[in-house]
């Protein structure tokens, strides 16, 4: 790895960082998250000044190559939004698994394969002001959600290597670090250039323990969340259990999901058309409503009842890929096919219901698949390409066109 040097930008090695004058690193206490829990100074008054910049390029490169990443402490969408107390387990791929807590109500997080699944009570989303036809069945089921109802990506923002990238693009604040007493653990602090960007970083171990970020902004993005984190390597029984946990979750629950990432809703009146025998179609448009917060393609079913006291029920279902912000013309239909020398009328009755998919059979053969093979890949040790795999990896970066599959939309 080549040294750091002091030029602005990122040149010539992995991680690159910039003086930029000799302004002291602010403090945390006007910081929105966690005010007021400042790390205290040492108990020596003759600490010795320690350079910066390889200090941290070297906990960056060892960041860089840990299997998973557990971070513990706060998350904001941005400075002012909602705190919410966090802790996630993210692999090198972006396989994530873990909860956060918002506003007094609690919900669970996985993304793996691009995807990103959410599991909270009622109170999370109606305070998320999150509704479609089947948003009755949110409470307590995984639900295919944006990285902007969980706050963030985790898979493009916080797997070890995308992290140390994020941070190692920052310009230091200042050349020397501050030597500190961090919840009993002798650290350096290390200013980043923004207001009130610090790293805490291991004396003894020279291992990051702790970010407090205005805006972490990953590669390819152009907005981030507000972080104050601990984070620490996860130990491999971690890491198995993150990706048992993601199978078992994909296996079992996943292909029950809903979909919360569009907001489906009758474009007018959708209606009924009989002919005789009598054949009986149902046809409507579904639109999306969630404006400038719908992302990505979702799977959306309509299910027809259709009913005669004499004649009995009869049902049919369709699904289509319904794209954020788009249309989706939806129709089926059923023949009772009465058999009769004398004509008659019925009167037929129809109630026609939508709902959506989080995960499709063959999806859930991808995912899985996906999972192993990033499973093998995290436990087998880093990869020389391993920070583009985990960006390429992001949960729901708004360009998912796998709800297409339209054939097991039923499961």
């Amino acid at each position: 790895m080549a040294p750091v040097t002091r030029n602005r930008g990122r040149r010539g090695g992995r991680f690159a960082f910039a003086a930029v004058g000799t302004i002291m690193a602010l403090g945390l206490a006007g910081c929105s998250l966690g005010g007021g829990d400042e790390a205290e100074e040492p108990d020596t008054e003759t600490a010795e000044p320690v350079d910066a910049a390889p200090l941290l390029e070297e906990a960056l490169a060892a960041l860089a190559e840990y299997p998973a990443v557990v971070a513990s402490g706060q998350i904001a969408a941005s400075v002012g939004a909602d705190v919410q107390e966090t802790e996630l387990t993210v692999a090198d791929g972006g396989a994530t698994r873990g909860t956060f807590q918002v506003n007094g109500t609690d919900a669970e997080v996985l993304a793996a394969d691009g995807k990103l699944f959410l599991r909270a009570d009622e109170e999370f989303w109606l305070d998320q002001s999150v509704f479609g036809p089947d948003s009755d069945d949110f409470e307590g089921n995984w639900v295919r959600s944006s990285p902007a109802l969980a706050g963030l990506n985790p898979s493009a923002t916080l797997a070890p290597p995308a992290l140390a990238e994020t941070l190692g693009a920052m310009e230091l604040e200042d050349d020397e670090a501050v030597e500190e007493n961090l919840d009993g653990t002798r650290a350096y602090r290390i200013g980043l250039a923004g207001e009130r960007n610090q790293v805490w970083i291991d004396a003894e171990t020279n291992r990051i323990l702790r970010i407090a970020i205005e805006e972490l902004v990953p590669e390819d993005a152009e907005t981030g969340p507000q972080v104050r984190l601990d984070l620490a390597e996860a130990e491999t029984a971690e890491v198995e259990e993150l990706y048992t946990g993601l199978t078992t979750a994909t296996e079992e629950e996943l292909t029950s999901s809903r979909d919360a990432r569009v907001q489906a809703a009758w474009d007018g009146e959708a209606g009924m058309s009989c002919d005789e025998g009598p054949s009986c179609t149902w046809s409507g448009t579904v639109q999306d409503t969630g404006g400038e917060n719908s992302s990505g393609t979702v799977l959306v079913r309509m299910d027809v009842t259709f009913n005669n006291d004499e004649l009995g029920g009869q049902e049919c279902s369709e699904s289509g890929a319904l794209e954020a912000g788009g249309t989706l013309d939806l129709s089926c239909g059923v023949d009772y096919d009465v058999t009769s020398s004398d004509p008659e009328e019925y009167s037929i009755d129809a109630d026609a219901v939508l709902s959506t998919r989080g995960l499709t059979s063959s999806q859930q053969e991808e995912m899985l698949a996906a999972i192993t093979e990033q499973r093998e890949a995290t436990l087998s040790g880093p990869e020389e390409d391993a920070t583009e795999e985990s960006a390429d990896d992001g949960a729901e970066d708004g360009t998912d066109e796998d709800a297409t599959d339209e054939g097991d939309g039923g499961q």
